[in-house]
């Protein structure tokens, strides 16, 4: 632990022998070292005073990068433009696609992990099971495992951070004998890669946005490819594309089916020589897709005329014929309702002569393949489910509260999170972008930057104002979860799909932002600490106070002392 000056419990309050706001040393937690963490690191580097506190990444894998890490299945890729998948402040001008694979997402971040010095803040094979706050001593305890050897150790930190994601622990699809398939079974999110697809049939549970980039993939290498469709979904021109369309396209005959871009060594060259002219071709990207949330607005003309053009797109896509496929896949809900995906070559491939479309539902799973709902056994070589993830509202490690409370406890009647970061009863506890956050409706790196900067923020205000612990009001959450309610009454995400914005549920509260990522942003962007209550580590709230002095008043700097003499009305600030 820390030592900070006497605590001023019990007799006449003293004054501190400090400065004004001096930061007081603070450990941070983070779990993973995804995209979040390695924010995290940055910003705090930025955000905090040097030497004032430390940060561990606790990462669950041998290797950092999360998502991009864990995913490999053939056909992984981004269903965001690449230019705007990368750090807003950290742009990548040599993305080879629009739509970059998962291997070079992976790649953008270990090189940006290299170039700012992130891997000594990781802590890789750690697994964090369990987080118990400390009331008394104002901490999280932490427990964590080594998946490799077992090994249990502790460890504590005044701020504990969730970086992990909604989207981060896949499971097997609940059918009957799954297990006792005898030939190679693997899931989407835990690839086999010593499988040979080569001449194989193979059969492919899901219509997910996985399934969606996997089945193509294999067409073109399978004897087969046995589709099991158990939904149907929304296969949607790229957003975004309108920059792409204008500058690099312009002119080219494209194929309209075609929803990848490689860029050129011209392409690349432009945008790494002109960063103005690549800023440019990036905020387009990014004006467009927030200028799109009206198709989430049920019966809105831009949400109608969305449905009519990807109705008749994908009509087109499919060619003549295959009826009952089209039949089975446009879904009668609006589009949005669930996540759409770009599914670039995927409605091509399931009509392909070596694509078989499965409508019949799955009754169980035997030896030699899967016995659907009409007693017909299809037999297969390889058995692929593209089931995704375990929706993850809550934590996949144990939280508890001072009160001896779990999360899980906490939220028995669902997730309990203001503004996707903060939980009432859980103090100095954040979560990157969690249920309540943009998930759907817009870009997903500007809403993680912004809510990591919030975060520190609320770690500041604790450094610089001797506060123990703050904690979300549960009157803010009730607040905000009721203008939730009414705004989402008229969206699409309120029709009868199944979708884990509504916790993997048809009919329940809708855990999305009521608006597009920029509405999020602006929303997020400075705490209301008013939303908020605090524990003081001192008698007195004002104890930050100090001797009278600011830290200029030690340096003797005399810019430090005299910000506020200027000779133009600007901003000014006192450290």
């Amino acid at each position: 632990m820390y030592d900070y000056p006497p605590a001023n419990v019990e007799g006449p309050y003293k004054i501190l022998n400090q400065y004004h706001s001096k930061p007081t040393k603070m450990r941070v937690a983070c779990c993973g070292a995804g995209a979040s963490g390695l924010c995290l690191a940055y910003k705090m580097e930025r955000m905090l005073s040097p030497g004032s506190w430390e940060l561990t990444l606790f990462e669950k894998n041998s290797q950092f990068g999360g998502t991009w890490y864990e995913n490999t299945y053939p056909g992984v890729a981004c269903d965001i433009p690449s230019h705007d998948y990368n750090f807003t402040w950290d742009p990548k001008p040599d993305w080879s696609q629009f739509f970059a694979s998962g291997a070079e997402i992976q790649g953008y971040f270990e090189d940006f992990a290299e170039r700012h010095g992130s891997k000594k803040y990781m802590k890789l094979n750690s697994k964090i099971t369990e987080a118990r706050w400390d009331d008394a001593e104002g901490i999280w305890n932490l427990t964590i495992t080594n998946p490799k050897t077992g090994e249990v150790s502790k460890d504590w930190a005044h701020v504990f951070v969730n970086g992990t994601g909604i989207l981060n622990t896949w499971k097997w699809p609940d059918i009957e004998g799954l297990h006792e398939f005898k030939g190679p079974l693997m899931h989407s999110a835990h690839w086999n890669h010593s499988v040979d697809f080569n001449g194989k049939t193979t059969g492919v549970i899901g219509t997910g946005s996985t399934s969606v980039q996997i089945v193509p993939a294999l067409q073109k290498i399978c004897k087969e490819v046995q589709v099991y469709m158990r939904s149907p979904t929304w296969i949607s021109p790229p957003f975004g594309a309108g920059a792409l369309t204008n500058d690099l396209q312009k002119g080219q005959d494209v194929n309209p089916g075609q929803r990848q871009y490689d860029f050129t060594e011209e392409d690349k060259k432009k945008f790494a020589e002109d960063p103005e002219y690549h800023l440019d071709f990036r905020k387009r990207i990014e004006a467009e897709i927030n200028s799109l949330f009206g198709m989430y607005i049920q019966g809105s003309d831009l949400s109608n005329q969305f449905r009519d053009v990807i109705t008749k797109e994908m009509h087109r896509r499919m060619g003549p014929g295959h009826e009952k496929l089209k039949e089975f896949i446009i879904p009668k809900w609006a589009p949005g309702c669930r996540r759409i995906s770009p599914g670039d070559g995927y409605l091509e491939a399931l009509v392909q002569d070596n694509v078989t479309p499965v409508f019949d539902g799955i009754k169980r799973v035997v030896p030699e393949g899967i016995e659907t709902v009409d007693g017909k056994v299809h037999k297969m070589d390889i058995l692929v489910c593209a089931t995704g993830f375990q929706v993850a509202f809550q934590p996949a490690f144990t939280v508890i509260n001072g009160a001896g409370k779990s999360i899980k406890e906490d939220w028995t009647n669902g997730p309990n999170l203001y503004f996707g970061v903060s939980a009432p009863r859980f103090p100095n506890y954040y979560t990157i972008v969690g249920p309540g956050a943009t998930w759907s409706n817009g870009t997903l790196i500007p809403s993680i930057e912004t809510t990591i900067e919030y975060s520190i923020k609320c770690m500041k205000k604790m450094q610089t104002e001797g506060i123990k612990a703050m904690t979300v009001k549960q009157e803010a959450l009730d607040a905000i979860y009721a203008h939730f309610d009414t705004f989402h009454a008229n969206t699409v995400w309120q029709e009868e799909c199944r979708s884990w914005f509504k916790d993997g549920k048809i009919k329940n509260r809708i855990y999305l932002w009521p608006g597009a990522t920029i509405h999020f942003l602006k929303s997020i962007k400075d705490p209301r600490w008013e939303d908020y209550e605090y524990t003081y580590r001192y008698k007195n709230r004002f104890a930050f106070l100090g001797n009278g002095d600011v830290k200029a008043t030690q340096s003797k700097d005399i810019l430090g002392l005299s910000p506020y003499i200027r000779n133009s009305d600007h901003e000014w600030h006192i450290d």
